[in-house]
């Protein structure tokens, strides 16, 4: 129990994937203007992201490590952002194909991601039981083949 003037801490359940680097300023995420709609009639069209992967970019080639050491041990918990710094998080928009060897996990954390797309390779996660892409504002629909993951 807490006194009444003690305040309340709450625990953040996803982990630190919300804050740039210490001393550093700036976004780990870009802005999504695809939904806006607060702009004067007549309303803006809404877009979809059409940016493509770059498989080259240092975050990319880090969550590759981390998808192929969460399939070597097969964990049930996989929450790849954390390990990623905020400049790695920015880099990634879409998941790699590889996930589909994560048949042991049976919940992917994407907290305040920088996706916009999650591959269907998704639909191979045997295992999966629960998707957290809280706050990942980027990502405004999933593939079909996330109705199969699990079954």
């Amino acid at each position: 129990m807490t006194d009444e003037g003690e305040p309340r801490l709450y625990v953040n359940r996803w982990g630190d994937t919300s804050d740039p680097a210490p001393g550093r300023s700036g976004s780990y995420r870009d802005i999504c203007s695809c939904f806006d709609q607060s702009k004067p009639h007549p309303r803006a069209r809404v877009g979809f992201h059409t940016e493509r992967q770059d498989t080259s970019a240092p975050g990319w080639q880090h969550l590759l490590e981390l998808v192929d050491e969460a399939a070597a041990d097969g964990r049930e918990e996989f929450r790849p952002l954390i390990e990623l710094s905020p400049e790695e998080r920015r880099q990634v928009i879409t998941l790699p194909p590889s996930i589909a060897r994560l048949t042991a996990v049976k919940h992917l954390v994407l907290y305040g991601s920088n996706l916009v797309r999650i591959p269907p390779e998704i639909g191979a996660m045997t295992s999966l039981e629960e998707l957290t892409p809280y706050t990942s504002y980027r990502l405004h629909w999933f593939p079909y083949e996330i109705t199969d993951a699990g079954s």
